[in-house]
């Protein structure tokens, strides 16, 4: 039996490498994974073409509800239901595409995991000494938008070290309800754990630290937490930027109320409500008039950079997401660069048309460019804050100064680790001409670039 079994194996094994050697895109390219990723992908293999795990079956929103409600110890109330539509969507197109076993796997985990916070979520806010922060205001929070790689994350991170500011953590946007009562113990804990799931991620793809910076316990941004109602994150973002473009047509007004419950639990939390809410996500660009219903008063800061380089730059940030999840086939470059130019070229007009409409009077706005906050950060955010009316303390202007340094030396030790040697891309790598990308995105260079 044993001696049959491993023959069965083998023959499926070797039949799977011919036929993804027979299929191979033109622009087609293995994943960029660990040998670690590699192995347990090839073990994992049998388990998932059987199915013999649940994380391996297809995703069903009735099942991975029901597992949820198992985990939450009998949790059943799940809200409104506008979220199911954008599940159920995601979930068929994940069940469509040539996961890898581990990325099959993540994605399961993906979805559970937020169902579980929804629930425990729900579950909290219904208390009658947590319910009342529902009444208390999120007062004129600042978004930071603009595409992915367009330097958002950095300049959130800046924004975020204002005393006068506060950001919410990784951990806390994952699961935003305590464990523990004992704070300390509770928040040592949810931080180990997220940290214990990022840390298998980069096992799997080291190289995603040199894209993309990532900690339990740093700044992040808002679709963590978003992601219980609209499902686009590591896992499913590049499935979501695809052909038949479901995403792009969900009315997402209910999940910005949502998340604004998120904020005023944190706010409870903490018993600052004096603070203003310094946030961030670059798929904000594309949804601002939903924004807007959640967060009538909003700043919005949008960051720009030459579209050649932004979309150079998104391109090589989606193959990593491919990476992690389509690992065990190949990443069809050309497919990549068309999903990516299309998504970045309706983001930007989105967020033009929202800006430009009379439903955007109420946003304070401001703009900044990548190529002056990367050679001028304290500079930048001092001229941002000049524009927005903002008070720019000696006290954050130290801050800022400090954390620029430091983050100069981790840059310089990424480039000599080689991890940033793995973010080199051009857009011929995607089979985008230079020329049609910019001349696509000719308007708004000549908009904004001045």
């Amino acid at each position: 039996m044993d001696q049959t079994y491993a023959t069965a194996i083998v023959g499926l094994v070797i039949g799977y490498y011919v036929i993804k050697i027979a299929t191979k895109p033109k622009f087609g390219v293995p994943p960029r994974i660990s040998w670690k990723a590699r192995l347990g992908n090839l073990l994992l293999s049998p388990l998932a073409y059987f199915q013999i795990s649940p994380v391996f079956k297809p995703l069903s929103l009735k099942s991975l509800k029901k597992a949820a409600t198992k985990m939450t110890k009998g949790l059943t109330d799940f809200g409104d239901t506008w979220y199911e539509t954008p599940y159920t969507q995601t979930m068929e197109m994940v069940n469509t595409s040539t996961y890898s076993p581990i990325g099959k796997a993540a994605a399961n985990d993906f979805f559970l995991r937020r169902l579980i916070a929804r629930l425990r979520l729900i579950d909290h806010l219904k208390s009658p000494s947590i319910s009342p922060c529902l009444q208390k205001p999120v007062t004129k929070p600042l978004f930071v938008v603009g595409l992915p790689r367009t330097g958002t994350t950095f300049l959130h991170r800046l924004l975020s070290l204002d005393p006068s500011a506060r950001s919410p953590r990784t951990y806390e946007l994952f699961d935003p309800v305590p464990r523990y009562p004992d704070p300390i113990k509770d928040k040592k804990s949810r931080v180990k754990f997220v940290q214990s799931a990022i840390d298998k991620l980069l096992l799997c793809v080291p190289h995603f630290s040199g894209i993309h910076e990532v900690g339990a316990d740093l700044p992040e941004e808002c679709m963590m937490s978003l992601g219980c109602d609209i499902p686009m994150l590591f896992a499913t973002f590049h499935v979501l930027i695809s052909p038949p473009y479901l995403s792009f047509d969900w009315e997402s007004g209910q999940a910005y109320k949502n998340y604004k419950k998120v904020l005023q639990l944190l706010q409870h939390q903490e018993k600052s409500y004096d603070k203003r809410w310094t946030l961030k996500c670059p798929v904000h660009l594309g949804l601002l008039p939903f924004l807007s219903e959640g967060f009538p008063d909003a700043t919005v800061v949008w960051t720009h950079r030459e579209p050649k380089q932004a979309i150079g730059s998104l391109c090589s940030f989606v193959r990593a997401t491919q990476d992690m999840h389509e690992g065990s086939g190949y990443i069809d470059l050309e497919k990549v660069g068309a999903d990516v130019n299309n998504f970045g070229n309706l983001w930007i007009k989105r967020a033009d048309d929202f800006l430009k409409s009379p439903e955007s009077k109420g946003h304070k706005r401001g703009n900044v460019m990548y190529t002056e906050l990367i050679k001028n950060p304290v500079g930048t955010v001092k001229k941002l804050y000049g524009d927005l009316g903002y008070e720019f303390t000696p006290e954050y202007e130290k801050l800022l100064k400090e954390y620029v340094e430091e983050n100069n030396r981790e840059r310089e030790a990424l480039k000599k680790s080689g991890a940033k040697k793995l973010h080199s891309y051009e857009l011929k790598d995607f089979n985008l001409d230079e020329e049609k990308v910019a001349e696509g995105l000719a308007w708004y260079k000549e908009k904004y670039f001045k």
